[in-house]
Formats: C-alpha cells, structure tokens, sequence
C-alpha cells in the first residue's frame, strides 16, 4: 500500500508499446469537475462547476522522439507506473494536449497534459 510514500521509479507506456522516461514534474488531476466561485452584487456568493477529464502534467526525457508523431497519435490508453508506491495510473482513450518545450540545457520536455476520457487507478 502507498500510504505516505510518493516518487521513485516512474514510467510513461504507451498503446503503441513506447516508453516515456519520466523525468520531473507528474501531476494527476483526477477530477471530473472544476468550480469557480462568483460573488454576485448583492454579496452573495455563487458556485459554477465545469466539467473536465482526467488528466495529467508529465515532464520527461527528451529522448528524441518524434512529438509531432506523439501529438498526432490516434486516441490510446496511457499508463504511468509508480514502482515505488505500487501505484498504476491507466488514462482510457487518451491522448497529448499542449505546446511541448524542449529544455536544451537539461534535456527535458514539458508542457505536455495526457487527457483521458476515464481514469482507473490500481494498487497502492
């Protein structure tokens, strides 16, 4: 079980049997819905609640794959593997959102969001 233990080892799988070396930020956003609040003149306040998907923040190695590819990529489930906790994140029918920067100076990529249209997690 996780518990209270986070990080270790982490990969990226993709349908297509491809690897993503985690490298960094990993955010899962699980919910399905944002809320905002507004305050109307008269004081009182009011709540309006959007719905969104799952979905998650990855940063990783550059490893020179083709991104273009990666963007253009048919929906496909996406899992993220955390060796240390036990903890498996699959994103059903997902696919990459984003403009991707790619750090030259320590061979990252970033800006990319993995959004699915469902979410399991599994162990831990």
């Amino acid at each position: 079980m996780a518990g209270n233990d986070f990080g270790g080892r982490m990969s990226v799988r993709l349908s297509s049997g491809a690897y993503l070396s985690l490298r960094g930020t990993f955010s899962v956003m699980r919910g399905r819905q944002s809320n905002e609040a507004i305050t109307n003149q008269d004081g009182s306040t009011d709540r309006i609640g959007t719905p969104t998907s799952p979905r998650a923040n990855v940063t990783f190695k550059d490893s020179g794959a083709d991104l273009d590819a990666l963007m253009t990529a048919p929906r496909q489930n996406i899992v993220i593997t955390e060796e240390f906790t036990g903890v498996t994140h699959h994103y059903i029918s997902a696919f990459f959102t984003g403009d991707s920067d790619n750090n030259r100076l320590n061979g990252e990529v970033s800006g990319l969001t993995i959004v699915g249209e469902d979410y399991r997690r599994t162990g831990g």
